[in-house]
């Protein structure tokens, strides 16, 4: 059998190039196919995805609309990842079998929006059929991501301010909820800015 694999790959920068809670910053991910003879490693999921996945179907049972929404035989489990560099895995088979694994190393030493975000993604690649979405936005001079799907994991403190509307991108592939919120964050900033310039104007009288 032939055995496709989309990588996340989570690595450092340079020389240890740290996010702001000391976690190495992710950089980009591959789609990779592997030999013939692949079979499935595992058929249930690990107790340790379990909340996870029960999130997952919940946020697709409520974003879709679809009290049926299920990760269905998609096992999530601990495992040996052949190339060091990558994290967490979405393989398909070609008897449409399908399962996520992820490295116990990497994942013991996370956050949990760490974790979340590389659950999330494989699933978005083996439960929703997704492929990677690297477009960027400008945030009050920041790079955005605009999905989950970006081949670089979502830094913890954008996934937690924007946690709605990148899970309604994730089920929906709709950026309207994002650039709704990232307009709004525009217009407080601007409104900050010149409050503050009014204040100042007063105190040179």
């Amino acid at each position: 059998m032939i055995k496709k694999m989309t990588y996340i790959l989570i690595s450092l920068i340079g020389a240890l190039s740290l996010s702001s809670c000391g976690v190495p910053l992710p950089l980009q991910s591959d789609l990779m196919i592997r030999g013939e003879n692949a079979v499935r490693q595992f058929s249930t999921t690990d107790s340790a995805f379990t909340s996870y996945v029960e999130e997952f179907e919940q946020l697709g049972k409520t974003i879709n609309q679809d009290v049926k929404f299920e990760v269905g035989d998609i096992p999530i489990n601990f495992g040996n990842i052949k190339n060091e560099s990558y994290q967490g895995v979405c393989y398909t088979y070609t008897d449409g079998t399908r399962e996520v694994i992820i490295r116990k190393s990497w994942w013991d030493n996370h956050t949990d929006d760490y974790r979340r975000s590389l659950i999330f993604h494989e699933l978005g690649h083996c439960r929703l059929d997704r492929d990677h979405l690297d477009e960027t936005h400008e945030v009050n001079g920041e790079v955005m991501k605009i999905s989950m799907m970006n081949s670089v994991i979502i830094r913890p403190r954008d996934y937690t301010r924007y946690t709605n509307p990148y899970h309604n991108e994730l089920f929906t592939k709709s950026t309207v909820s994002l650039f709704e919120a990232w307009t709004s964050d525009q217009n407080e900033e601007e409104d900050d800015e010149s409050s503050q310039g009014e204040e100042a104007e007063h105190s040179h009288d």
